[in-house]
């Protein structure tokens, strides 16, 4: 956790996202997320199985850091291109980070921010999402590996029978995100905003 920042705050409406400069990051960039009318607006790197946690404690650029980086779970072999895409994040005091996160625990504010942006070097994923969710993360596991889209069609559909909110059920969840955050309800809780893309 950090000091409070009194300038954290969410971007004027009408402000346009400044464009990213791939060529000025380092190759362990595999992404981009951005979430309209928060401060989502951030790098992800691809966590290491040789050091799964690693992104927790340092940035991008390999510097400690107590707001580490957004990170695809290690388990994602196939990274951004995994049928199952988990990025995790810290929850800042300051509101940085995933900390914007926690609100999708409210249907409205998930119903007002439906849209999340994954930027890579090859196009821009609009996802959506369908559901938001609060975890015991001392009871529930991590799972990156499918054997096919009905295998995973199956494991999306037992989450959202346990989900807190739900605004869509698909039947073709195609590839899926899951975005995930430290969230304070109990001692070791998880907020997990799921989405899949469209278009």
């Amino acid at each position: 956790e950090v000091p409070l920042v009194e300038e954290a705050g969410t971007p004027a409406p009408e402000e346009e996202p400044a464009p990213i400069d791939w060529d000025a990051l380092p190759g362990c960039v595999v992404a981009w997320v951005r979430v309209p009318g928060t401060t989502v607006d951030y790098p992800i790197v691809q966590g290491d199985e040789a050091d799964p946690d690693y992104y927790l404690t340092h940035d991008i650029y390999g510097d400690a850091s107590v707001w580490g980086a957004p990170y695809v779970d290690a388990g994602c072999r196939d990274g951004t291109r995994s049928p199952f895409v988990i990025v995790y994040a810290h929850h800042m005091s300051d509101g940085t980070m995933f900390g914007p996160l926690e609100q999708y625990a409210d249907e409205a504010f998930v119903a007002a921010h439906r849209t999340i942006l994954v930027y890579t070097r090859e196009g821009t994923v609009e996802l959506e999402v369908f559901a938001a969710d609060v975890l015991d993360a001392n009871r529930e596991g991590v799972r990156t590996d499918f054997a096919d889209a009905a295998e995973l069609q199956g494991y999306v559909d037992e989450r959202l029978e346990r989900c807190e909110v739900v605004l869509d059920h698909p039947e073709d969840a195609g590839r899926v995100w899951a975005f995930a955050t430290c969230s304070y309800q109990t001692a070791n809780s998880r907020t997990v905003v799921l989405a899949r893309e469209v278009g």
